[in-house]
């Protein structure tokens, strides 16, 4: 009998014979007092306004209780109908609460934050719980992440975010590991360094550091810049990890202090400080300014990280540029630091050509040219 006055309700009658948009109270009355709970709840969300909210939290209590249906997926439309002849319907929580708070979670995540934990148990996203993909999501786009999830004190531990307030209900590490793994598959790998340092993932951090450092490395220094942001978050994790004597794979950190290295020779480059960024390069160990040494830094070639290899047309180039216009200071006076220079750039281009690496055409050329006006 109640089946058939639901049913005869809403398909027979409906909102127009009620006049749902002028009195919506009334016609949410009369579904929710004939246990039609989804219907109501659906209608009260979709009359807008203030009646909204009321809709949210009304599907709140009623899902605390079991007192209304849910579909199996959290994709599909805000109300459903089963299929056969029972008129019963479902209500998608998940998706009444997202569309709820998308109106205020990038301004006010933390009351966001609230409506999310209701979600702890369902399933959804890349996650084991909707709730985990909710706050990845909340916090990549309110950028709090110290607010959420926490900030890295002097001493390396981690200070408590909002998803700590849960106690033991959510897992705040899987939840900062989750967003750092986002973040990465995004391209947003700054982000990821600084989630996957609150993370203690330490590995993964240096190794995204050599990643964006080997980016940037060989651009003029300018402050505040992207390279001059990166350089300062490099040097003062890397002093932190080795204060702390942070165990990290040995390949990693030894290509993160190298292009740490290679950044202050080429801070030394674009500073006109020449002699001094060749007297740096050469304790790096990396590209001959000898002869002698040729053959031994051809054969190591093989063991520089990727990140150090990308940068070598430009340190090769720098290099030469540097003792061309050194050459050219000293040619006048012909002596024995005008033939120390043409044995440097005659190392160069003997490397250059050793080395199982494909240089762009251009850096070959400047290469051979600048070499070639140096004899």
């Amino acid at each position: 009998m109640l089946f058939r006055s639901q049913a005869l309700l809403t398909e027979e009658y409906g909102e127009t014979h009620f006049n749902a948009s002028a009195q919506p109270l009334l016609y949410f009355q009369v579904l929710f007092l004939t246990g039609m709970f989804e219907s109501s709840i659906d209608f009260l969300f979709r009359a807008g306004g203030p009646l909204s909210c009321h809709a949210v939290h009304l599907a709140l209590a009623l899902s605390e209780l079991g007192l209304v249906e849910l579909p199996a997926s959290i994709q599909a439309p805000l109300l459903t109908r089963d299929s056969g002849s029972s008129p019963g319907r479902r209500i998608n929580l998940a998706r009444l609460l997202m569309l709820y708070t998308r109106h205020f979670e990038a301004t006010d995540p933390r009351e966001a934050l609230q409506y999310f934990y209701f979600l702890r148990d369902m399933k959804g996203g890349k996650s084991e719980n909707l709730f985990m993909s909710c706050v990845g999501e909340l916090v990549l786009e309110s950028r709090q992440f110290d607010l959420l999830l926490g900030q890295l004190m002097p001493d390396g531990s981690r200070s408590p975010g909002l998803v700590d307030k849960f106690g033991g209900l959510v897992d705040a590490g899987a939840i900062i590991q989750l967003v750092a793994q986002d973040s990465e598959e995004r391209g947003l790998l700054e982000d990821a360094v600084r989630l996957y340092d609150l993370a203690a993932r330490h590995e993964r951090v240096v190794q995204l550091l050599n990643t964006l450092l080997s980016q940037v490395i060989a651009s003029p220094p300018v402050a505040e810049s992207r390279r001059d942001r990166l350089q300062r978050q490099a040097v003062a994790i890397a002093r932190r990890y080795r204060a702390q004597g942070l165990a990290v794979g040995d390949d990693s950190t030894s290509t993160l202090f190298l292009l740490l290295d290679l950044a202050t020779f080429f801070d030394l480059y674009h500073g006109g400080k020449l002699g001094e960024a060749l007297e740096t390069l050469a304790k790096l160990k990396i590209v001959p300014l000898h002869q002698e040494d040729v053959d031994q830094r051809a054969s190591s070639f093989r063991v520089l990280g990727e990140g150090v290899r990308r940068n070598l047309p430009d340190m090769l180039v720098a290099a030469m540029t540097a003792l061309h216009t050194q050459y050219q200071g000293a040619k006048a006076r012909p002596g024995p630091q005008v033939d120390r220079l043409r044995e440097q750039a005659r190392s160069l281009i003997t490397y250059a050509g050793m080395i199982p690496y494909r240089l762009p055409g251009d850096t070959n050329a400047r290469l051979v040219q600048m070499e070639v006006l140096m004899n």
